[in-house]
């Protein structure tokens, strides 16, 4: 029996030993080390780890410091200098500053900047140490662009769908040297709800050239030209042939131009059917000021509904070459 249970005892050291071996840090250039000696308190010390991965001690010299974890270097530096000095047998080697594991975080957050860690965190711990993101910071867009290594390569991650959806444990890992960039939302407005998950809202919006741009009830069947009518109306600086549909499938929206002139002259394409949180956009003709587009009323009418106001900053301003346009004629 005691047989048997020594046998588990030391497979249980094997699996879970060995694992807790391999997560114990190890030093890198950079770290700031203190070394103390008991039995010989004059010895004690902090050291810098250099770029070479060495440190320098005033009696042994150097001795390589990277790669190894504290207990390895402990046992590396008594090992050195009791040749020296023989009533030197124990060392205390502690890690007084993280400089190695090391990663940047640019762009809208509160306190951008160089970040060290012990161990490196998830990618949404990161951003919190950073400060959060600013009021404009949008998360639908965080893009990690990979050093070390992996250097050059570049991921964009949707942290706010994480988040939404309880994900974040799926989020891809942060590596040491990577930097983290957090984008300005588009037009800069301040950054959307997060998660845009659950029921879709029973309106649709109207934007630009009408009369009382901003959210109508959504009523089944529903068309383009009925939506602007119950928004006023379409105003004399409006350039119907240029008439834009966003409609939104979850995190993904797709840009419909629709010529409602055309439709008004000769009926022709048909009517197209709207679906719940649809936006119409009647652009300004270009002899008109664009600022128009965006004026007190219009704002007014989108407080509250801001993710929406971005996505349609970024349709007025044309961006085709970032989304996906269908023509209709």
């Amino acid at each position: 029996m005691l047989k048997r249970i020594i046998t588990i005892g030391i497979w249980a050291f094997l699996l879970f030993g060995s694992s807790v071996a391999a997560d114990e840090y190890k030093v890198g250039p950079g770290d700031i080390l203190e070394i103390s000696f008991w039995q010989d308190p004059t010895l004690n010390t902090s050291v810098r780890v250099s770029q070479e991965g060495k440190i320098s001690l005033d009696i042994v010299g150097e001795i390589d410091a990277f790669g190894k974890t504290t207990r390895e270097l402990e046992m590396e530096i008594v090992r050195r200098i009791s040749r020296l000095n023989q009533k030197i047998s124990q060392a205390v080697v502690r890690v007084e500053e993280y400089n190695y594991q090391y990663v940047f975080v640019s762009g809208q957050v509160n306190h951008p900047g160089k970040f060290t860690f012990e161990i490196i965190p998830d990618l949404w711990t990161i951003i919190n140490e950073a400060g959060g993101i600013t009021e404009s910071g949008d998360l639908t867009r965080v893009t990690i662009i990979r050093g070390g290594k992996n250097a050059g390569k570049v991921e964009v991650i949707n942290v706010s769908q994480a988040i939404a959806t309880g994900t974040l444990d799926k989020l891809p890992k942060v590596y040491r040297e990577d930097t983290i960039e957090i984008p300005r939302t588009l037009a800069g407005l301040p950054s959307a709800e997060l998660g845009h998950g659950g029921e879709k809202k029973n309106v649709v919006y109207v934007v630009g050239a009408v009369g009382v741009p901003g959210p109508i009830t959504f009523e089944n069947n529903i068309d383009v030209m009925e939506a602007i009518g119950l928004a006023g109306g379409y105003n004399v600086e409006a350039d119907l042939g240029k008439t834009r549909v966003l409609t939104k499938d979850g995190y993904y929206g797709q840009t419909i131009q629709l010529d409602l002139e055309r439709y008004a002259k000769y009926g022709v394409p048909s009517r197209y059917t709207l679906k719940k949180e649809d936006i119409v956009m009647v652009p300004y003709k270009r002899s008109s000021l664009i600022s128009k587009i965006f004026n007190v009323t219009t704002i007014t009418a989108l407080t509250g509904i801001v993710s929406t106001t971005l996505l349609i900053m970024n349709q007025i301003n044309n961006d085709d070459n970032n989304q996906t346009t269908t023509t209709t004629r």
